[in-house]
C-alpha cells in the first residue's frame, strides 16, 4: 500500500511540473509574440512616417518648378510685350524722321537737268517732289500736267498759264511743264524759273534733248 502511494505521488509531481513546464513555454512565446508585434508596428509607423516626409519633401519641389516654369512663361511674354513695345517705338520714331526730314533741294538750273527726255512719271515726280500735279489745257492747245515746285504754304495759281509774277515774287522756286507719252514718259518739258538777278527764264526741251532757253523779262 506505502508502494502505491509512492508511485502515485511521484506521478503526479510528473504530471505537474509537465503542466509547469508547458505553461513556462506558452508564456514565453506569447511573450514573444506580442514583443514581435511590437517590434514590427514601430518599424511600419517608421516606414510610413518616412513615406509622408519623403512626400512632403517632393511636394515642394514640385511646386518650386512649377513656380520656375512660371516664372519663366513671365518672363518670356514680358519680352516678348517689351520686344513689340520697342519696335512699335522705333517704328514711331522713323515716321517722326521722316517727318522731319527736310526735302531735298535742288536747285532751279540742276533742275533743268534732272528732268530728261523718256524718264517715267514716277522719276520726274521724285525729282520734282510733287507726286499731285494740276492738269492744265497749254496754249497750243495741248493737255499738259503743272508742277509747282517748292511753292509757299498756300500758294494756289488759278491759271494754266505760267505765273511769271508769282515765280518773280519767289511764291515757288520753278513751275514745271510736262508732256507724258501714252506710256508715262516724259515727251517734253518746261521749267520756268528767275535768276540770280530777278529776271524770268524758261527753259524749253522739245523732245530732242537740247534745251533752250529765254529771259522773259
Amino acid at each position: 500500500m506505502y508502494k502505491q502511494m509512492t508511485a502515485l505521488t511521484a506521478a503526479l509531481t510528473l504530471i505537474l511540473s509537465t503542466g509547469c513546464q508547458s505553461q513556462e513555454t506558452n508564456g514565453s512565446s506569447s511573450e514573444e509574440s506580442e514583443k514581435t508585434v511590437q517590434e514590427t508596428e514601430p518599424k511600419k509607423e517608421t516606414k510610413e512616417s518616412n513615406e509622408r516626409e519623403t512626400a512632403e519633401q517632393e511636394k515642394p519641389a514640385e511646386n518650386e518648378t512649377a513656380k520656375e516654369e512660371n516664372a519663366e512663361t513671365d518672363g518670356a511674354e514680358t519680352e516678348d510685350a517689351e520686344s513689340a513695345e520697342s519696335s512699335q517705338s522705333g517704328e514711331a520714331e522713323a515716321e517722326q524722321e521722316q517727318k522731319e526730314k527736310p526735302a531735298r533741294y535742288v536747285s532751279p538750273f540742276e533742275l533743268r537737268d534732272e528732268i530728261q527726255i523718256s524718264l517715267t512719271r514716277e522719276e520726274a515726280e521724285e525729282v520734282l517732289q510733287n507726286k499731285k500735279p494740276e492738269q492744265v489745257k497749254t496754249a497750243d492747245g495741248t493737255t499738259a500736267y503743272r508742277y509747282d515746285y517748292m511753292p509757299e504754304n498756300g500758294y494756289k495759281p488759278a491759271v494754266s498759264d505760267p505765273d511769271i509774277e508769282g515765280i518773280i515774287a519767289g511764291k515757288m522756286e520753278a513751275q514745271v511743264f510736262i508732256w507724258y507719252t501714252p506710256e508715262n514718259t516724259v515727251e517734253r518739258y518746261t521749267v520756268y524759273h528767275k535768276t540770280e538777278d530777278g529776271k524770268a527764264v524758261e527753259y524749253r526741251d522739245e523732245g530732242n534733248g537740247e534745251g533752250m532757253e529765254s529771259i522773259l523779262n
